[in-house]
């Protein structure tokens, strides 16, 4: 049975590496001949004007700015630099290098799946180790939740940054391996510099230092378990520590930036605004969503809408961070008789870390995206587990499995060809409907790349979409009295269509309802010009004046 597999698909030197390529061809093929979509892509590419203006002091300190940089991730941005100067913007350039990026990081976890069996399973027969290792990496390939990381143009920076970390963590199973250690600092020398070019890529792996932890301690059991020495632990304490260190500065940029794009990224919540109860709930529900979305790979979208307040505690989000409290607290209660299920369970946990929204306002904060790096975590773990059972690996169901990935694969790709497939996707997921603020501006989106392609009729459609729904939305919620959501879709609506004096004058009466008459007073005498004489009007200018002390409007 392992010889026949080995030989056809894992067997030598480049033979593993030419069939996975094979197979992400088949899979992803398709993607080279799509287009740019308008999720993103104008902002990180057609329309940035980092990719297109002459070098300068000025556009080097910009690409690591996170104001116009959007996130700190300066290397995917003289990637692209590079890619523009070559190719402009031809997107079959674009989607080459995204799955050029992908396929690189199949490879990396083809080696590092193949160095980790052999750290841990080394009397495992050489063969069943390397086929192994070939199925873990030909199965997170496949997978349909990280698809969008493969064919989003955008996506560069998500296979860029796992490249190097698994590169990283390469070096690092060699700096602390007995067998390699005269060698060792230069191994973890490689393994810093190499996670610092992550962190620099995208700043969702900056938790890699404290999977390091997970990994010495219940993987690789590199850590002093069975030395009580203060100085032993603080010796291995440094070790993580200086991953963690370049880490920060990365997560300081990425902060700035959301507080000084409000245009595209919301404001961070205050702990007012959303409480730490609320924020933890919400984390363990997004962490639990990291691991269904590896074991049941449909439903998938790139979508992050924000939940409407009674889903924050429904049932949805309450059963999710359940699951994902019942197994943290199974994997502690289990940590010594199954560590290998704890370092799963830890080691993705913090991995995802930085997805979890704990800064977010109510999110649904995992999109497919977001599982691609804690995934390989939990590919790993099946890898491992198979090893220590052979007999329970059987050939023909495995790549069975593995066809079918591949075809849930390929059907997730096709809904990327552009934007129309991208939208009518979105549209049919039950999410959809969540945010109508979201939802309308997916409209407005989609509107205007009907009218960049020269349909101006569907683009009217859409927009005409877009604007009922902000409507819709605002009267539901001020007829529930809810004013601070109606006036937040009020402002959204004037920022996309303009706001008409009637539904001026109704969010300067819901305006008066909070409190906020300067607010108030401003609409109130906009509306006064546009409706001279307004009956409606007039009563609540009196009513202003009357909270005002009687001052003149």
């Amino acid at each position: 049975m392992w010889r026949n597999a080995t030989d056809l698909l894992a067997g030598g030197r480049w033979r593993p590496l030419l069939t996975l390529g094979l197979l992400v061809a088949a899979v992803f093929g398709p993607a080279l001949w799509f287009d740019f979509v308008r999720w993103d892509d104008p902002v990180n590419i057609t329309h940035n004007p980092l990719l297109t203006e002459p070098w300068s002091r000025e556009l080097l300190a910009k690409l690591v700015n996170g104001d116009t940089a959007l996130r700190f991730k300066p290397l995917p941005w003289l990637l692209y630099r590079g890619t523009y100067a070559l190719w402009g913007f031809n997107p079959s350039a674009w989607h080459a290098l995204n799955l050029a990026l992908h396929l690189g990081a199949v490879a990396m976890a083809w080696v590092v799946f193949r160095a980790v069996l052999a750290r841990l399973r080394p009397a495992a027969p050489e063969a069943a180790r390397n086929f192994l290792a070939w199925l873990g990496a030909a199965g997170w390939a496949v997978h349909p939740a990280h698809v969008e990381s493969a064919c989003w143009a955008t996506a560069t920076p998500y296979p860029l940054m796992v490249i190097f970390l698994l590169g990283s963590f390469w070096f690092y199973l060699r700096a602390t391996d007995p067998a390699h250690q005269a060698a060792s600092r230069r191994n973890l020398a490689w393994s810093w510099l190499l996670a610092v070019g992550s962190y620099a890529s995208y700043p969702v792996g900056v938790t890699y230092g404290l999977w390091l932890v997970v990994a010495d301690l219940w993987i690789l059991r590199a850590a002093p378990l069975g030395n009580r020495a203060p100085a032993a632990w603080l010796r291995w304490a440094l070790r993580p520590l200086l991953f963690l260190l370049p880490a920060v500065a990365s997560v300081l940029v990425t902060f700035q930036s959301s507080s000084t794009t409000p245009w595209l990224y919301p404001a961070p919540a205050t702990l007012v605004e959303v409480g730490v109860v609320v924020r933890l709930e919400m984390a363990a529900a997004m962490l639990a969503s990291v691991w269904t979305h590896f074991f049941w790979p449909f439903g998938l979208t790139p979508n992050n809408p924000m939940l409407p307040p009674e889903m924050v505690h429904g049932p949805l989000i309450l059963s999710m961070a359940a699951l994902a409290l019942l197994v943290t607290l199974g994997a502690l209660a289990w940590q010594r008789r199954a560590p290998g299920f704890a370092g799963a369970v830890f080691g993705s946990a913090v991995l995802a870390l930085p997805v979890l929204g704990f800064t977010q306002w109510p999110t649904w904060s995992v999109a497919d995206r977001h599982v691609y790096l804690p995934h390989l975590v939990l590919t790993g773990a099946v890898v491992v587990w198979f090893a220590m059972r052979p007999r329970a690996l059987q050939m023909v169901p495995a790549l069975l499995l593995l066809a079918g990935l591949a075809w849930l694969g390929r059907q997730q790709v096709m809904i990327w060809r552009n934007t129309d497939s991208l939208f009518r996707y979105l549209e049919a997921q039950p999410a959809f409907s969540w945010n109508p603020a979201q939802q309308s501006y997916i409209y407005q989106l989609w509107g205007a790349q009907f009218a960049e392609d020269g349909r101006p009729a569907d683009a009217r459609k859409k927009s005409d979409q877009a604007r009922g729904i902000l409507v819709e939305a605002m009267l539901a919620e001020a007829g529930r009295q809810n004013w601070t959501q109606a006036i937040e879709l009020s402002v959204r609506l004037e920022q996309g269509f303009g706001l008409p004096p009637v539904l001026r004058r109704e969010r300067a009466r819901w305006q008066l309802a909070r409190g906020e008459l300067a607010a108030a007073g401003a609409d109130l005498r906009q509306v006064r010009q546009e409706l001279p004489g307004d009956s409606a009007t007039e009563e609540l200018v009196r009513e202003w004046q009357r909270r005002a002390g009687g001052k003149d409007l």
